[in-house]
């Protein structure tokens, strides 16, 4: 057995424990006014008020631990158990103008709890001190919850989601192609999700409903660059390309089931890649700090789909920024220009049309301090 340099032994290991409770108070009213017909109702000037009151509580353990087979190959391997409860109270109310209140739906209560162990084993093989090979299984869990008091009777409140689930395939390389100037890092991954939670917005209170309803299998390749060419220059640049679409996925509308299978997942963009420039030169002899800053970045992003049906699209756009300044041990002074081009764009959308624009060309400066 050799033992990998810089380790007395072949084992290494972590674990620890998460612990949270977590109280979400929310009374929200919605008010409807002359033209609430317009929404099928047949009263107007009045407010439907929606108390919810949810508690959430869990803890999880977690463990790890690699051993070194050979000086080049180490196998990892790690388990991690959660489990969390979660109840909810909801009380509704109709009021309209200048009338007393008139409880709608009463006081009610639900509870619900999950638990999942989450699996991760990786091998990893060192072709050298700084050149790794490596190939990851991770099992993901997303916990499942209630859903809120809203005005559509079709979407009954307390209603409990399931957890969501993913198996998750990665392999790559990462290391030093040339030692101190350029580093890369390669990788491919592939996803499995099951029981897929999808949300949807319900209108006019502006809740989320969330529902298991779908199958999603996620594939791509992610690259990371850094360059040092020149004292003072760093070149980095990463590329990640995403190929996510919905296996299965049934959800209905107007009475009828909508079939949305190969149907893009929602805010993934296709392509995403950033190029960024810094230049630190130094104003002291010994290289150090104080120093001023020059950084330029491009980020660019693929298609975006921002609704189930994937009929609001964001196509391609660069987004161009700059900033400069100085930085000491003490403090720093950096002025610094967003969206140069002003370039107009989707931040994100809802499914019913209404969309968020990205932020325009924006100045600003940031004073830091360090204590």
């Amino acid at each position: 057995m050799r033992v990998p340099a810089g380790r007395n032994s072949p084992w290494s290991w972590t674990a620890g424990a998460y612990l949270f409770h977590n109280e979400a108070p929310v009374k929200q009213a919605t008010h409807y006014g002359k033209d609430a017909g317009l929404l099928g109702s047949p009263d107007i000037d009045f407010s439907t008020i929606n108390t919810t009151k949810s508690t959430n509580k869990g803890i999880a353990f977690y463990g790890q631990a690699s051993y070194a087979l050979t000086h080049q190959i180490e196998l990892t391997a790690g388990l991690r158990y959660d489990y969390e409860h979660q109840s909810e109270n909801v009380l509704g109310e109709y009021q309209p103008d200048g009338a007393p209140v008139i409880v709608t739906t009463p006081d009610t209560s639900g509870k619900t709890s999950f638990h999942a162990w989450s699996p991760k084993a990786t091998i990893s093989y060192f072709l050298s001190k700084s050149q790794t090979l490596y190939g990851t299984y991770s099992r993901g869990f997303r916990t499942g919850g209630l859903t809120q008091l809203s005005s559509d009777p079709s979407q009954p409140p307390l209603y409990a989601y399931s957890p969501e689930y993913s198996n998750n395939f990665e392999a790559g390389w990462k290391g030093n192609i040339v030692r101190g100037t350029l580093q890369a890092n390669l990788a491919v991954f592939y996803s499995n999700i099951r029981n897929a939670q999808v949300p949807t917005l319900v209108l006019p209170d502006a809740i989320t409903v969330t529902k298991n309803a779908g199958k999603l299998n996620s594939k791509g390749f992610e690259a990371e660059l850094a360059a040092t060419p020149v004292k003072g220059l760093e070149l980095n640049y990463s590329f990640g390309y995403t190929h996510a679409l919905y296996d299965q996925l049934k959800l209905s509308s107007n009475g009828s089931v909508v079939d949305l299978k190969g149907k893009h997942q929602v805010f993934t963009p296709e392509y995403t890649s950033m190029l960024a420039a810094q230049y630190n030169y130094s104003l002291s002899h010994r290289g150090q700090q104080p120093a001023l800053v020059l950084r330029g970045e491009w980020r660019y992003l693929g298609n975006t789909w921002f609704d189930l049906a994937n009929t609001i699209q964001q196509s391609p756009y660069s987004i161009f920024n700059i900033s400069a300044g100085i930085k000491t041990k003490n403090f720093s002074l950096i002025f610094w220009e967003r969206n140069l081009t002003n370039k107009r764009y989707i931040a994100y959308a809802y499914d019913f049309g209404a969309a968020h624009l990205g932020d325009p060309q924006t100045y600003g400066a940031t004073l830091g301090f360090n204590l």
